[in-house]
């Protein structure tokens, strides 16, 4: 009965790494990145707070052309 409590909560624990979708910036900057994250998309996986220290909101950056969020990714070390 242990081993299987044991192996369940390790389970519970993967699940609940490869699911979570929102991440701090500090562990988006460091490497190497957290399982399942796309490193040429971090910045959406970013907290709101965290988004909005770049002075906008996801749908002023998402209306900007690629080449300006690359720039700000950059500028951001998100890139």
């Amino acid at each position: 009965d242990t081993e299987v409590s044991n192996q369940i909560t390790v389970v519970e624990d993967v699940l609940a790494k490869l699911c979570k979708t929102i991440y701090p910036l500090a562990d988006l900057l460091a490497r190497p990145l957290p399982e399942g994250i796309d490193p040429l998309k971090l910045e959406i996986y970013l907290t709101d707070e965290d988004f909005e220290v770049s002075d906008m909101t996801r749908d002023e950056y998402n209306a900007l052309p690629a080449w300006k969020q690359v720039n700000l990714k950059k500028t951001g070390g998100l890139f």
